[in-house]
């Protein structure tokens, strides 16, 4: 009878731990998914639109998933491609 009740306390404990590693988005921390989530947050920051609250580890990911020669959306090609920054 023991092993049962301490079997579904450590699910207790893995559910409570699951559920922290989800953020705003609803979205497991770090999957395609979230990432996608948080790019289109940053997208629709850039052109004026209505956007959730960034958390930090979306700011980062953002960040990090950026080219260091992106420029903004009103800096685009007329191909569609985002121009890298001229020195």
């Amino acid at each position: 009878m023991k092993r049962k009740v301490g079997r579904a306390n450590i699910l207790r404990r893995i559910e409570e731990l699951e559920s922290r590693s989800v953020d705003g988005s609803g979205l497991v921390l770090h999957s395609p998914a979230w990432l996608e989530f948080w790019m289109r947050q940053y997208h629709l920051i850039e052109t004026g639109q209505e956007h959730v609250r960034f958390t930090l580890e979306g700011a980062r990911a953002v960040m990090q998933a950026t080219p260091d020669n992106y420029q903004s959306a009103e800096s685009e090609t007329p191909e569609g491609d985002l121009a890298p920054i001229r020195s």
